[in-house]
């Protein structure tokens, strides 16, 4: 088992490698593959890409967690590695709008939605793989070093999009990255295949009745998880650029800076809540993010370097104290028979509709009102919809039992 999680970290820095990378390299393939005369709508059109998850995500954490509830992840897991890589690696093979004309967006629109279906499976289940047969003493433990793997890969992301970003002409350089997720995603699918597997017994999942309940109750808490990475991390580079003058490269290296915090503060909390009440964090996490994130945005535009970076940097603590005890409270709120659909599927929904769309939200919202304090209004129902699911759901649980 030991060998199986380390195999796993190792193909999360890769997963998650590949499916950030597109987000921060946005400012820069919005010109290459999208013609406007306003900045902000080409922006919104190349972040839109993003959301072609809708449909391709929960298809694929429908179809991927149906088979690891039926025959174990172990197999699961290896497929959906290999496929992420094959889809990242394709889109080395673009051409710019120059060459391909309508049909570059097209091919970047479709190769999302092929990668979205792969990691969709990836994320849904490794989270879970990872806290088989673990202690509840040990969860929080093994879930901050998994929720680090995955931060590490966004990470290396960053740091590799902030060096395009500093040279001359960074639309020279930007499928370099790309390369490098063929050879990370071999490495990555041999040692899965050689790490071994779980013990597992097959189960007949078909006479189990889907709780869609629950599912929905699901929808709002993983968006919100979501959001809480994407806000500072993804969506501010860019609105940052559009209502301060502070420069993109500087935000993109503070990016990188803020990422290494993440993974710093994950690895530290994660131990130290061990003994703590899954419930409580996320409710009372919750709560606090409604009252603090609308005045946060308020200050935006107002902001200059440093006082950008505190900004960042309250809703980043937010996000890794809501998003550590999520995996362990999974493990108490679903039934193990079918587990891994019923996550898979309110998470996959959830991170798409609500979360991973939130930079193309935020922006068109800006751009609506030109009002900096409406898309951390937006953040704030989300999140007050996650409070009361939190809340709700426990008493579901106790009423089924």
């Amino acid at each position: 088992m030991k060998k199986a999680r380390i195999a796993t970290y190792l193909a999360n820095i890769v997963e998650h490698f590949d499916s950030s990378l597109y987000g921060f390299l946005v400012p820069i393939l919005a010109p290459i593959f999208f013609r406007s005369d306003d900045s902000v709508i080409t922006l919104v059109e190349a972040y839109g890409i993003m959301m072609v998850g809708f449909l391709t995500r929960p298809l694929g954490a429908w179809y991927f967690s149906k088979q690891a509830d039926k025959k174990g992840p172990d197999r699961v897991l290896v497929t959906t590695i290999m496929g992420m890589t094959i889809a990242t690696f394709c889109f080395t093979l673009l051409r710019p709008y120059e060459h391909w004309g309508i049909f570059g967006a097209l091919s970047l629109c479709i190769l999302r939605g092929v990668q979205n279906f792969f990691g969709a499976g990836e994320t849904s289940i490794a989270g879970l793989y990872v806290l088989e047969d673990t202690e509840t003493t040990e969860q929080y433990s093994v879930t901050a070093t998994y929720l680090s793997s995955q931060m590490l890969g966004i990470l290396l992301a960053c740091a590799i999009s902030s060096v395009i970003f500093c040279c001359d002409k960074p639309y020279l350089y930007w499928k370099w990255p790309f390369y490098g997720s063929l050879l990370a995603g071999i490495l990555s699918w041999w040692l899965r295949r050689t790490s071994g597997k779980h013990t597992f017994i097959k189960k007949n999942i078909s006479k189990t009745k889907m709780d869609w309940r629950r599912i929905l109750r699901l929808i709002p808490i993983a968006g919100f998880s979501y959001i809480l990475y994407s806000a500072p991390f993804v969506f501010f580079n860019s609105f940052a650029g559009i209502v301060t003058t502070i420069e993109m490269k500087n935000l993109m290296t503070s990016n990188t800076a803020l990422m290494v915090f993440d993974l710093g503060l994950l690895m530290v909390l994660g131990p130290l809540m061990k003994q703590t009440d899954s419930k409580k964090i996320l409710l009372g996490t919750s709560a606090l993010a409604v009252l603090a994130i609308p005045f946060l945005f308020w200050c935006i535009p107002f902001a200059g370097f440093l006082s950008s970076i505190a900004i960042r940097l309250v809703i980043i603590i937010l996000g890794v104290i809501f998003c550590i005890p999520l995996h362990r409270w999974y493990i108490g709120e679903f039934q193990k028979n079918n587990r891994y659909t019923t996550i898979a599927i309110g998470t996959a929904i959830g991170s798409e509709i609500l979360g991973r769309s939130f930079p193309a939200v935020g922006l068109g919202l800006w751009h609506l009102t030109h009002s900096a304090v409406v898309p951390g209004i937006y953040i704030s129902i989300i999140g007050l919809l996650a409070f009361f699911c939190v809340g709700l759901s426990g008493q579901q649980v106790k009423k089924h039992r």
